[in-house]
């Protein structure tokens, strides 16, 4: 077989790979103002903003080697769940949030969840700063909505009184799990959802700006000497 054909066949994976990933993040942009994404809610709220001022690098960020691979090792574990477990995967969540007398629509998406255990994949390029607070954060407001929502309160039934979370990591170095029981307050959402609302604070953690594909434009750019470096 010629170079020129290998070199066609490898570039066709690679254009297969990517364009996965691409309709992926299409797939899930933001179709309203009054929607927010559970993720908008962890990290530095200009992101989003950023996201729909510079579609360009937004997309861009679909053909970032790292996120594709953190991508398929989710896919990955995700058809195991489904495969030996029976678990739900992709699981849309949702609840609505007054604020100011506007109702916003707060809007997440579970990896997975099995009875009344909602699982959280994440990856990470070492073990020594899991779990993350964010991590945590996320499996907090998604146990908030899910308990506070009668259509998803039928099934405890006969699965336990409440929902709790696993945040399930694959690193380099350690697969572990970590056990997540407590939901987060009503007034402790509400306040999220306002700073994001407000963007308040911009970031909302020191190492954001050295991972984020919109520091090159952002005029609240933070310059760190070191960072964190889960996905």
């Amino acid at each position: 077989m010629s170079n020129s054909l290998l070199d066609f066949i490898n570039l066709s994976l690679t254009q297969t790979l990517f364009r996965k990933r691409f309709n992926d993040k299409k797939a899930h942009e933001k179709k309203d103002n009054n929607t927010i994404y559970v993720t908008d809610l962890l990290y530095c709220p200009l992101k989003p903003r950023l996201r729909e001022q510079f579609k360009e690098l937004t997309y861009a960020e679909a053909y970032t080697p790292s996120t594709l691979q953190g991508s398929l090792i989710h896919d990955s574990i995700e058809r195991i769940l489904s495969e030996e477990l029976n678990a739900e995967v992709e699981v849309p969540i949702s609840k609505e949030i007054k604020v100011r007398d506007q109702v916003y629509t707060l809007v997440g998406r579970a990896d997975a969840i099995k009875d009344n255990a909602v699982i959280e994949i994440k990856t990470s390029r070492n073990d020594s700063s899991i779990p993350r607070v964010e991590h945590i954060l996320q499996l907090k407001i998604y146990l908030n909505m899910l308990n506070s929502n009668p259509n998803w309160n039928k099934r405890l039934s006969q699965n336990g009184t409440q929902f709790y979370g696993i945040l399930l990591y694959i690193t380099p170095d350690r697969i572990t799990e970590f056990r997540i029981e407590d939901e987060i307050s009503e007034d402790k959402l509400s306040e999220l959802v306002q700073d994001f609302i407000c963007t308040r604070t911009t970031p909302k953690h020191d190492w954001e700006c050295k991972y984020c594909i919109f520091a090159k434009v952002c005029p609240n750019k933070v310059i760190i000497n070191e960072g964190k470096d889960a996905n």
